[in-house]
């Protein structure tokens, strides 16, 4: 009897551990972020803040020898970031109190990569895989165009013209959707700055229409955001400038 209840005990506290383990709680100000990466050669992954100024270097999650990591950062505020493996990276979205889970494979980082514990991350992984695709489509359209029959070149050209302007269209398309739905988030800021083929979907040279929409969004969601400041700053610029171009021009 004596021995069962010594067993039972020892279970009971394994549990315990367990428990508290698994209920670990998170500051306030802080996220966590931990996971795997399949076939590293890489140590660390960087985690870059998205800020004003560029790419700021916030922290390094060290990668041990079957590829885990995990590590508890401090957020001041909403804001993306940038996590690199290498030459590749990500963006993510945490909010304070997360725990965050990534998994992916070093031979493709972005293009593997799954993400738990984080609505507005896994929001943009959704956005990136149809980047991604895009990405794909565009190298394959290239490989194409460079393996054509000289004799065939200009109708190959014009069939991969068509092809490049559908293809920028259904990326506009799928930019002005995500805003749409996910007015007054942060990552609505990736869609609104995303190229295809190094040119802005929304240049606010043509129009600063899409800006000053996501900015109305996010006065109402994060008025004091540095993110948001930013991109108020920049319209205010923006409108000056054209606002003083047509005064010359009259």
């Amino acid at each position: 009897m004596k021995q069962i209840r010594r067993i039972l005990f020892f279970v009971l506290i394994i549990l315990n551990a367990v428990s508290c383990k698994q209920n670990k709680e998170i500051k306030s100000d802080s996220f966590e972020l931990s996971g795997a990466i399949q076939n590293t050669t890489e140590s660390y992954l960087l985690l870059s803040e998205v800020g004003k100024s560029g790419f700021t270097q916030n922290d390094t999650l060290l990668i041990d020898e079957k590829g885990k990591f995990s590590k508890s950062i401090e957020m001041k505020e909403p804001t993306l970031y940038s996590l690199s493996l290498g030459n590749e990276y990500i963006v993510i979205c945490p909010q304070t109190g997360e725990q965050i889970t990534l998994k992916a494979n070093a031979n493709n980082f972005a293009g593997t990569y799954t993400i738990e514990g984080s609505h507005e991350s896994e929001l943009l992984k959704e956005l990136n895989k149809e980047n991604y695709n895009i990405r794909l489509s565009l190298k394959s359209m290239s490989e194409e165009l460079s393996k054509a029959d000289t004799a065939k070149l200009d109708s190959v050209k014009t069939s991969i013209l068509e092809k490049f302007m559908q293809m920028k269209q259904y990326q506009e398309k799928i930019s002005a959707d995500y805003i749409e739905k996910n007015k007054g988030s942060l990552t609505t800021l990736i869609a609104l700055y995303r190229t295809f083929d190094g040119i802005p979907l929304f240049d606010h040279r043509q129009s600063l229409d899409m800006h000053k929409k996501v900015l109305a969004d996010l006065e109402q969601t994060l008025p004091n955001n540095q993110h948001t400041l930013t991109l108020r700053n920049f319209v205010t610029e923006k409108e000056k400038a054209l606002n003083g171009n047509g005064l010359k021009e009259k």
